[in-house]
């Protein structure tokens, strides 16, 4: 995760003395931060912007500091729109936050009989009173926001909606061995060579298949012909099941056609292979 960090100083100068006083941020009383995200070559990448107050500034002083940022964030011409839409909605809220917050009561300053030495003789000579020098808020001061990427815009690819799922036909496998003599039975082991008998227990429309799976891989698919409800179709167990192989696990899958895609709608085993 790449973070961009974005820091607010203020500086506290005295009428009296053109010079500015040095920049004491204080991140623990006055602090700002919020989240900001951009996406760079197809990555997401997260950014963090963090404005901080200074030592000795007031919560009035902290509203005003945000305003301000809210409004150079808005006429920064280099940053992005979509950086702006997430970084000026919660400045909004920050600054709506402090607005109806109660405010602080400040202690009044000490008297100036506590403050001022005891009276000296009549005879001596008195120093003027001290007087506080008022101070100004100079201009706020940020760090360099790097420049951001500019979004890159993602084309909208309609979707077509996928057709409803089709049923299952009603299908009976039957299995026999062609160096048996014994009748046919259920298809509990497959074996090289054997007759594989389907019986349609219902019609049967053209566009029906089994494809059959050795553990996973699509190793053959044979087409059903227009059964109708009790006509069989029998065929000898593809050869590419056993290619290469001694012994495996086979999946028979049904599948049926729908407009220009097809769907499977069953699913027979997995039957052991015996090659």
């Amino acid at each position: 995760m790449i973070s961009f960090l974005f820091v607010l100083a203020l500086t506290m100068a005295s009428l009296d003395d053109p010079a500015p006083a040095a920049v004491v941020p204080d991140c623990d009383a006055h602090k700002f931060e919020a989240p900001v995200t951009t996406t760079a070559n197809g990555q997401t990448k997260q950014s963090k912007v963090k404005i901080c107050g200074h030592v000795g500034q007031t919560d009035a002083q902290w509203v005003d500091t945000l305003k301000d940022a809210r409004a150079k964030v808005l006429a920064n011409l280099k940053m992005p729109a979509s950086v702006k839409e997430q970084i000026v909605p919660a400045l909004d809220i920050e600054i709506a936050r402090l607005a109806s917050a109660k405010p602080i009561a400040t202690p009044a300053p000490p008297a100036a009989s506590t403050i001022l030495a005891p009276l000296p003789p009549a005879t001596a000579v008195l120093a003027p009173p001290l007087r506080a020098s008022p101070v100004t808020q100079p201009p706020a001061e940020y760090s360099t926001l790097p420049p951001l990427p500019a979004p890159i815009s993602v084309a909208t690819v309609a979707s077509k909606p996928a057709p409803p799922p089709l049923p299952a036909p009603r299908l009976t496998f039957r299995c026999m061995a062609t160096d048996s003599i014994g009748a046919e039975g259920p298809c509990e082991e497959l074996q090289r060579g054997m007759l594989v008998t389907v019986r349609a227990d219902e019609d049967i429309a053209r566009g029906t298949s089994l494809r059959f799976l050795r553990r996973g891989d699509n190793r053959a698919e044979i087409d059903l012909a227009n059964l109708r409800r009790g006509q069989t179709q029998r065929f000898p167990l593809p050869p590419r099941v056993c290619q290469g192989v001694g012994g495996s696990r086979v999946e028979i899958q049904v599948v049926r056609a729908t407009g220009n895609s097809t769907q499977v709608v069953d699913t027979r085993g997995p039957f052991d292979l015996r090659c």
